[in-house]
C-alpha cells in the first residue's frame, strides 16, 4: 500500500509544481511582454519627437524642441553627418557616406545639440524627417538600448535638387519624468543620395490618363467579415491590344475598368465603351494573352463577387464575351493571374490566384490558410478550358495575391511561383507530367510574410532565374520579438482558439522547426531576393544585396531602367492615407498589432479589420515606391527619390513597358483610391540598348508554340555581359509588363551573339552581331531578324 499512495504523493506533487509554474508563467509572460512593449513605444514616441524637433526650422525652436529629447547626462562622440565623402556617381546620381568622425572626443548635451542644428541648417528645405526603431537590443532595467533607422529627405543648400539622407543609429535611452531621454547615440552607417535631374516624369494627365480608382461598391453596400479588403484591388496591364507595336493600357476598378488606347503621338484616349468592355466593376486583374493562336490579344478579367470574363479580340478592336462557353468557373476573389504553356501542348493555359471570401471570412491567424483555393486552368485549344487544378496539385488554399511561371531549372517545363498575404511563398516544379510538385522548404524558398508579389528575373547575370518577393517590411518589426510571442500564445489559450491556431503551429514547426520567434520575426522582415544555385536550391540574398527597403508592399518588377544590362527592381508602397502621423497621432501600425497579440478577441471578431476601427487614421500611408539600382556587382542602391519615381500614391500594382518605344522602359503604377502614375523614363545618355518580339509559330510549324511565346527564354551576350530574359505573361501584383524584351547594352554598339530557345519544341535559334539601338521581331521557325521602325515620339512633359 505504501508505493500506490507515495505514487500518488508524487503525482500530485507534480501537478501541483507544474499548475504553480503554469501561474507563474501566466503572470511573469504577460508582465514581460508589457515592459518590452511599452519599452518600444516610449523609445518610438522619443524619436518621433526628435523628427518633429528637426523638422521645423528655427534654431531656437529646434535647441528647445532638441533639449526635452537629450538628456542632460547626454555624452557621446559627434554623429558625423556633417562630413561627407563621395563613393561613387552614375548616369547623374551621387552617393556619399557619412565618414566616421576622426575625433573621439565627446560631446554633451548642449554640443551634440549644435551639431544636429547645424546639420539641419545645411538644407534650404526639409520635406520629411524620420526616425523608426529597428530593434530594442537591450529594454530591462530601465536602459535602453537600440539601432534607429533615420530619413531625412531635403534639398541640400548649394543643390539643384532633393536628395534623401539615410543612416543606422545605436542609441542608448533613459527614463526622465514619464518619457524617455536619449543619453547616447552612435552612427553605424550612412549615406546621402541626390541627382543632378530626375530620371522618371509623371506624364499621365497630361497623356489622357486622367482617371481615378474607386472601391468596388460590393465592398461598401454590405457588411464584410473582413473589411480591409476595400484597401487591397488596384492591378494595371500593360499590353499591345491592336497590335499596332505601341503599348496600351487597362486600368482595372472597383466601379468601372478603363481600356486606354496609345495613339501613338504621346496620348491615350478612353476606348472602354468602343471596345466592348463597358461597365466591368470589381476587377482585380486584367491579362491580356492569345489564347486561341489566331494573332489577336484576348482579355481575361476577374470580377470580385460576380463571375470572371473572358472576352475574344475580334482583331478590329472590339471584344466578345465567350465567358459561358470557355468552361471557367465563376471563381470569387481573384486577386492575381497568370497565363503559360504548362504541358508544352503550344496553348496558354491559365493560372488563378484567389484570396478569402471577404463576406464570410477573415485571415485565421499570421500563418492563414483559409483561402479559397487556387485555380489552374489547361487550354484544350480554341480558348476552351478544363480546371485540372486537383490532378495537377496547385490548389493552395493560402490568401495568394502573386503568381508567376518560370523555368527556374532549365528543364523546358514553367514552374510556378506563388506569394501569399498572411503566410508562406510556395514553389512548384514541373514534373513535365501535368502535374507539379512542391519544392518549396527543399529548395530553400520557403519564406513566410504578406507576401503581395511574385518575380523571375537574372539579377547577376549568372544565366539563372532568380526569386523576388514583396511583403510588408513592418516600421515596427522590433515587436516580433520572444516576449511578444509567448504573449501571443498565452493569449491564444485563454481566449479558447488554440484549437484552430494549434495544426497551424504544427505546419510551421514542421516546415521550418521549432523556432517560432525565427519565424514571426520573417513575417515582419520584409521582402526577399532568392539566388539561383543552379542545383535545384536557392540562397536567401536579401542582406547581402540590400532589397529589403522599409514599406508595405505590393507590386514589383524587374526591368532594365538605366540600359546597363543589369535588371533593377522597382516595388509599389503604401497602404492607408489619412493625416501624416505625428507624435500625437502615430501611424496605427503599433496599435493594431499589440491588439492582436493582447486581444484575440477582438481578432478573432473581425473588429481589428473594420473601418472604424482605424478612424481615418494613417496606416503606412504617405510611403514612397521604392527603386533599387542593380550596381552590378551582387548589391542595389535605393535611388527611387533621387531619380524622381518615389511616389506616394498607396501604390498597387506596377507594369513596365516602351509606351513612346523610344528603347525604355517606363512605368504605369495603379493607386488605391487615387490616380494612377505614368512615368516616363528618361534615356541614359551612351546607353544601347535592343528589344526583341517573339513570335509563336503555333499550328504552322509541328510542335510550334504559343503564338505569344509565353516561356521563350533569350540569352543575349554583349560588352562582357550576358543576360538571360524569359516572356513572362502576368506577374507582380494583378498585373501584366510587356511581351517584348528589353536588353540593355551599356555603351557595347552591338550585341555579340543572341541564342533564343522556344518553349514548346525547345528549338535554338542563334544570331551574331546584332546592331543596337532597334526594335527586332523573330518569328519561330524564320531565321531571320525583321526590323519594325517606329516614328520618334515623346512623352508630353508636364
Amino acid at each position: 500500500m505504501g508505493r500506490p499512495r507515495r505514487g500518488i504523493a508524487i503525482a500530485g506533487l507534480m501537478i501541483t509544481v507544474m499548475a504553480l509554474v503554469a501561474l507563474l508563467l501566466s503572470l511573469w509572460i504577460p508582465k514581460q511582454a508589457a515592459d518590452f512593449y511599452l519599452a518600444g513605444k516610449r523609445t518610438e514616441e522619443t524619436l518621433d519627437r526628435l523628427a518633429e524637433a528637426l523638422q521645423s526650422p528655427g534654431s531656437a525652436e529646434e535647441s528647445q524642441a532638441l533639449e526635452t529629447v537629450l538628456s542632460e547626462v547626454y555624452r557621446a562622440p559627434a554623429l558625423g553627418l556633417l562630413n561627407l565623402g563621395t563613393v561613387r556617381e552614375r548616369d547623374g546620381v551621387r552617393e556619399h557616406f557619412f565618414p566616421a568622425p576622426s575625433s573621439q572626443r565627446e560631446l554633451d548635451r548642449t554640443a551634440a545639440i549644435s551639431e544636429w542644428i547645424r546639420y539641419r541648417n545645411g538644407f534650404d528645405a526639409v520635406q520629411k524627417v524620420n526616425f523608426h526603431l529597428d530593434r530594442l537590443e537591450r529594454w530591462r532595467g530601465g536602459e535602453i538600448e537600440a539601432t534607429v533607422r533615420f530619413e531625412l529627405l531635403g534639398k541640400p543648400s548649394g543643390e539643384p535638387r532633393s536628395g534623401v539622407d539615410r543612416a543606422l543609429l545605436r542609441m542608448r535611452l533613459e527614463p526622465h519624468e514619464r518619457m524617455l531621454v536619449i543619453t547616447r547615440a552612435r552612427l553605424l552607417e550612412g549615406e546621402r543620395l541626390i541627382a543632378s535631374r530626375p530620371r522618371f516624369i509623371d506624364v499621365a494627365r497630361r497623356s489622357g490618363i486622367s482617371f481615378r480608382n474607386r472601391y468596388y461598391p460590393g465592398f461598401l453596400d454590405r457588411r464584410l467579415a473582413f473589411e480591409m479588403i476595400r484597401h487591397g484591388p488596384g492591378g494595371i496591364t500593360a499590353a499591345d491590344y491592336d497590335g499596332d507595336g505601341w503599348h496600351d493600357l487597362f486600368i482595372p476598378d472597383g466601379v468601372e475598368s478603363r481600356l486606354f488606347r496609345n495613339r501613338r503621338d504621346g496620348t491615350f484616349e478612353d476606348v472602354t465603351a468602343r471596345a466592348g468592355l463597358g461597365a466591368l466593376s470589381g476587377v482585380g486583374v486584367a491579362l491580356f494573352a492569345d489564347i486561341d493562336n489566331d494573332g489577336d490579344e484576348d482579355l481575361f478579367v476577374s470580377r470580385t463577387f460576380e463571375p470572371n470574363q473572358l472576352f475574344l479580340n475580334r482583331g478590329d478592336g472590339t471584344f466578345i464575351d465567350v465567358t459561358s462557353s470557355s468552361g471557367l468557373e465563376p471563381d470569387c476573389c481573384v486577386t492575381a493571374a497568370s497565363f503559360a504553356d504548362i504541358d508544352n501542348d503550344g496553348d496558354l493555359d491559365l493560372y488563378e490566384c484567389r484570396y478569402l471570401d471577404p463576406r464570410r471570412e477573415i485571415p485565421t491567424s499570421f500563418y492563414a490558410r483559409n483561402g479559397e483555393p487556387n485555380r489552374l486552368y489547361r487550354n484544350n485549344g480554341g480558348g476552351i478550358f478544363t480546371d485540372i487544378t486537383a490532378s495537377a496539385g496547385v490548389g493552395d488554399r493560402g490568401l495568394c495575391l502573386g503568381s508567376a511561371f518560370g523555368d527556374y531549372d532549365g528543364d523546358g517545363w514553367p514552374d510556378l511561383w506563388v506569394t501569399n498575404d498572411f503566410g508562406r511563398n510556395t514553389l512548384y516544379r514541373n514534373r513535365g507530367d501535368g502535374t507539379f510538385e512542391d519544392v518549396t522548404a527543399r529548395s530553400g524558398t520557403l519564406a513566410y510574410g504578406a507576401g503581395m508579389s511574385a518575380n523571375f528575373g537574372d539579377y547577376d547575370n549568372d544565366g539563372r532565374l532568380d526569386l523576388y518577393v514583396a511583403h510588408i517590411r513592418s516600421d515596427q518589426a522590433w515587436y516580433a520579438a520572444l516576449p511578444t510571442v509567448l504573449d501571443y500564445g498565452l493569449g491564444e489559450l485563454r481566449a479558447g482558439s488554440w484549437r484552430e491556431e494549434l495544426p497551424l503551429f504544427f505546419q510551421l514547426i514542421r516546415q521550418s522547426g521549432p523556432d517560432l520567434v525565427a519565424v514571426f520575426e520573417q513575417m515582419a522582415s520584409g521582402n526577399n531576393l532568392l539566388r539561383n544555385r543552379g542545383d535545384g536550391t536557392f540562397e536567401d540574398v536579401t542582406a547581402s544585396t540590400g532589397t529589403n527597403p522599409p514599406g508595405w508592399f505590393w507590386g514589383s518588377v524587374f526591368a532594365d531602367f538605366d540600359n546597363d544590362g543589369w535588371l533593377d527592381i522597382y516595388s509599389a508602397n503604401g497602404w492607408i492615407k489619412g493625416p501624416r502621423p505625428t507624435a500625437e497621432t502615430p501611424d496605427l501600425e503599433l496599435e493594431f498589432l499589440h491588439d492582436v497579440v493582447t486581444r484575440p478577441d477582438l481578432y478573432n471578431s473581425g473588429r481589428l479589420f473594420s473601418e472604424g476601427f482605424h478612424r481615418g487614421r494613417s496606416w503606412h500611408g504617405w510611403e514612397r515606391n521604392r527603386h533599387l539600382r542593380n550596381n552590378g556587382d551582387g548589391t542595389f542602391t535605393e535611388v527611387g527619390y533621387a531619380e524622381g519615381d518615389a511616389l506616394t500614391l498607396n501604390s498597387r500594382g506596377v507594369a513596365v513597358a516602351d509606351f513612346w518605344n523610344r528603347g525604355v522602359l517606363d512605368l504605369a503604377i495603379a493607386a488605391s483610391d487615387d490616380y494612377p502614375a505614368l512615368l516616363a523614363n528618361e534615356p541614359t545618355p551612351g546607353h544601347h540598348w535592343l528589344a526583341l518580339e517573339l513570335h509563336g509559330a503555333a499550328s504552322r510549324l509541328a510542335r510550334g508554340s504559343n503564338r505569344d511565346a509565353v516561356g521563350a527564354r533569350v540569352s543575349l551576350s554583349a560588352g562582357g555581359l550576358t543576360q538571360l530574359r524569359e516572356v513572362t505573361l502576368g506577374d507582380g501584383y494583378g498585373s501584366q509588363s510587356s511581351l517584348r524584351l528589353y536588353f540593355g547594352l551599356g555603351r557595347a554598339p552591338e550585341a555579340d551573339r543572341i541564342t533564343v530557345r522556344w518553349p514548346r519544341s525547345g528549338r535554338t535559334q542563334t544570331f551574331h552581331r546584332v546592331r543596337a539601338d532597334r526594335f527586332l521581331r523573330l518569328t519561330e521557325g524564320e531565321d531571320r531578324l525583321v526590323e519594325r521602325a517606329f516614328p520618334s515620339v515623346e512623352p508630353l512633359s508636364p
